[in-house]
């Protein structure tokens, strides 16, 4: 039995605690080059760098894709899932950030609902974790969309940690163009839930 544990224990560090801790890592190391004044790495040889690669048309997600500079996350958006479809929203999760049908698309009156994994980011392929960093988000951080090769400018306007039974945020009405960013929380368990609400920049 404590052998068992034992094996339960390792597999968790390997495959959790320490992917999480290297892109925490990876997180602080971009921030310090931004609190010198650099983007990144490559951007003290080439200025402005991740902005022009990022947020501009080198962004290899510009069909379906979501943005954001400052977790340096440019990811593939998978469009009209099922939330209360297992397979549907598992497969999604895997290929990248799932946006939930009967939400709203960008360019768009109401809500848009986007969902992603926030554990094993080691394992991107079998465990798609890209919104690990979320919480790193505060008001007037950027996120962008990309929809149909349209890009669309949101600003976080509030942040919040619910239970995972209170779903009230999908049935309010928004006076704005609006999306909300969802995920697991704290990183690696189930038992709440971290949404970072976002504005439409016309």
């Amino acid at each position: 039995m404590a052998l068992t544990g034992l094996i339960a224990f390792l597999l968790w560090l390997f495959l959790v605690l320490l992917p999480v801790v290297f892109v925490e890592i990876k997180y602080q190391f971009k921030s310090f080059f931004q609190s010198i004044g650099f983007s990144d790495l490559k951007s003290v040889f080439v200025p402005n760098f991740s902005e022009m690669t990022i947020v501009g048309n080198a962004s290899k997600n510009k069909d379906y894709g979501i943005i954001i500079p400052k977790l340096g996350l440019d990811e593939k958006v998978i469009f009209n899932v099922d939330p209360n479809n297992e397979d549907q929203y598992r497969a999604a999760l895997k290929m990248g950030i799932a946006h939930a049908s009967s939400t709203s698309y960008p360019d768009e009156n109401g809500l848009g609902y986007y969902f992603a994994h926030s554990s094993s980011p080691g394992f991107k392929t079998q465990y798609n974790a890209v919104f690990y960093l979320l919480d790193k988000l505060e008001e007037g951080d950027a996120v962008y969309i990309w929809n149909e090769r349209k890009r669309y400018h949101y600003l976080v306007s509030e942040k919040m940690i619910k239970e995972p039974s209170d779903t009230a945020f999908l049935y309010q009405s928004y006076d704005s163009e609006t999306i909300v960013l969802q995920t697991c929380w704290p990183p690696g368990t189930t038992q709440k839930r971290l949404l970072i609400f976002a504005k439409r920049v016309n």
